[in-house]
């Protein structure tokens, strides 16, 4: 009996040390992936790109304002901007390999979402109750999986440049890979009214997320839309 409890001993010790060792190794491995992504960084800005100038019609232009552009020196920057002040807007632009109509990029789906594990975010808190994050890497892909997740979702617009869609959004996050590691990823502390629009211009597809400042207030639906096309 005592050679079996030592035999135990024995096996769980060295169980030990063998997730020990795991854990240091993906530490290791994450704190070289996070270091890396800090090398890449540049400082943030505050101004209205031209980029993102051209996707705000001329009408609406002069609402917006610019809270921060996050810049990189592999990626093109994530743009975070006021709208009257009273709601937010993200812009990310996502290159993609050939240009192909929006309705054959984009697939969309209802379901619970979670960031990648043991991938490297960047992190913006914009409004105290939602975080936008992404991976800081560059990227190319042919296809764009989105997941959202919360209540009231519509999808208002869809055509070969443009979708819309509309929510109570808890959770939504982008994929290039229908298995693959999510790319983009928001999380809301609370059920956030959210207006979403991809626009696609040649092999460009931008990502546009407007969220209110406030989560007990209300977004229009399809404001992202009139936003865009000045209506």
């Amino acid at each position: 009996m005592k050679r079996f409890w030592r035999i135990a001993f024995v096996v769980a010790c060295a169980s030990l040390i063998a997730m020990f060792v795991d854990v240091m190794r993906k530490a290791s491995i994450g704190l070289k992936a996070v270091n890396a992504a800090s090398d890449n960084d540049l400082p943030l800005t505050q101004v209205i790109t031209p980029e993102d100038s051209t996707l705000i019609s001329p009408k609406y232009i002069s609402r917006v304002r610019s809270h921060q552009n996050v810049n990189s020196k592999v990626m093109d920057p994530v743009s975070f901007l006021y709208v009257d002040d009273t709601y937010h807007l993200v812009i990310f632009k996502i290159n993609m390999e050939a240009d192909q109509p929006l309705r054959k990029i984009l697939c969309g789906n209802s379901e619970n979402s979670e960031r990648s594990n043991d991938e490297t975010y960047s992190m913006v808190d914009f409004n105290g109750f939602s975080r936008f994050e992404w991976r800081p890497v560059p990227t190319r892909t042919r296809n764009i999986f989105l997941s959202l997740y919360g209540d009231s979702l519509s999808n208002s617009v869809l055509n070969d440049s443009i979708a819309s869609y509309h929510l109570l959004c808890k959770n939504l996050s982008i994929k290039y890979q229908k298995k693959g590691v999510v790319q983009v990823f928001m999380t809301c502390g609370e059920i956030t009214p959210s207006d979403l629009l991809f626009l696609k211009r040649g092999k460009i597809v931008y990502f546009m997320l407007m969220t209110t400042a406030k989560p007990d207030s209300l977004i229009p639906e399809g404001i992202l839309y009139d936003l865009v096309m000045g209506i």
